[in-house]
């Protein structure tokens, strides 16, 4: 599946959350709250947010993610939840993000003023109307080689804690993600 197809599906949801086998995609801003929310991101509360808990709950859910895809919004949570467990991998379109760091996995169309500070995303031509879609850009479907996971690397959420795949030999090691 394409990665437009997946946010175009999270879109679609409540939640603002999709899972397609290994892959869960989550939504940018879609209503009012989320709005609110987007204003904590600047000030590293990302995960205080709506769609963070949701995107938390659906991974605990479906242990067998190992890649998230978000966009604006969604991409924000994305970067959080790698950062919190090392063990996924991510992909954002259009997020709003100030790194200088580059990343092949970080998307953004020229002109996007949500994603304009990522000076290491990719970046292409915008090719319509709205410079912040994903819909032009986001016509990826598998994460690059070196990026690929060995199962024995997948770790597990339980109540809210991260345990990785080493940790699991010594149960009383986990990262709070909460």
């Amino acid at each position: 599946m394409q990665d437009r197809e997946g946010l175009d599906r999270a879109y679609g949801t409540p939640e603002g959350i999709f899972v397609d086998g290994e892959t869960e995609y989550i939504a940018g801003t879609k209503s009012f709250g989320d709005a609110v929310d987007d204003l904590s991101i600047p000030f590293g509360m990302t995960r205080g947010t709506a769609r963070y808990e949701s995107a938390t709950r659906t991974l605990a859910a479906n242990p067998k993610i190992r890649r998230v895809v978000g966009h604006s919004l969604g991409g924000a949570v994305a970067l959080q939840l790698q950062k919190d467990i090392p063990t996924l991998n991510s992909r954002t379109y259009g997020a709003p993000v100030l790194s200088f760091s580059g990343s092949s996995e970080r998307m953004r169309s020229l002109g996007d003023p949500i994603s304009m500070f990522d000076f290491g995303s990719r970046e292409t031509a915008a090719s319509t109307w709205n410079p912040h879609s994903y819909q032009d850009i986001g016509n990826r479907t598998e994460p690059p080689p070196e990026h690929e996971l060995q199962p024995s690397q997948i770790g597990t959420i339980t109540d809210g804690n991260y345990t990785s795949a080493d940790e699991h030999e010594n149960p009383y090691v986990q990262h709070e993600i909460a």
